[in-house]
């Protein structure tokens, strides 16, 4: 199945406005992109404030999980495979959030920031990772284990 990118009517008319009849919105795409200046436009990318609405309850709210742990509890995100395999980044466990690079975070949060502290751009190229997107914590066993396995 082929993706599909959802354009507001406005949008739509003046891509179009870049073709004609015999070609695709693909095509039209394809072109423009062809006359991008690709360092340019990743430069910008890196440098751009994020544009999108981003879920502040998620982010500010305590996790249910990191609740059950105690405070200076560790936590980790480690790359388990791929090219960045046993890189890792640890936080700390204070009021059911996770400090992490002076920030606090739910353990999904914390995933992303560490993963992006540890690939860099590479981390906005969905392709290339191939390890968990999970923190853990070491249980009473000393294993590594899911913060959600503290619910159980």
């Amino acid at each position: 199945m082929t993706p599909t990118i959802n354009l507001d009517e406005e949008l739509h008319r003046e891509l179009a406005s870049y073709g004609n009849r015999d070609e695709s919105y693909n095509t039209i795409l394809a072109r423009i992109l062809n006359h991008v200046d690709e360092e340019e436009a990743q430069r910008d990318r890196m440098n751009r404030n994020t544009t999108f609405e981003t879920d502040e309850e998620e982010e500010s709210s305590s996790n249910p999980a990191v609740e059950q742990l105690d405070d200076g509890t560790e936590v980790r995100f480690k790359i388990e495979r791929g090219e960045y395999a046993g890189e890792e980044r640890t936080g700390i466990v204070r009021g059911g959030r996770i400090e992490y690079n002076g920030s606090t975070w739910s353990p999904t949060g914390m995933a992303r920031e560490a993963d992006h502290d540890i690939r860099g751009s590479d981390a906005r190229n969905s392709g290339s990772y191939s390890g968990p997107r999970e923190v853990k914590y070491q249980d009473a066993n000393g294993q590594w284990v899911p913060i959600q396995t503290a619910l159980e």
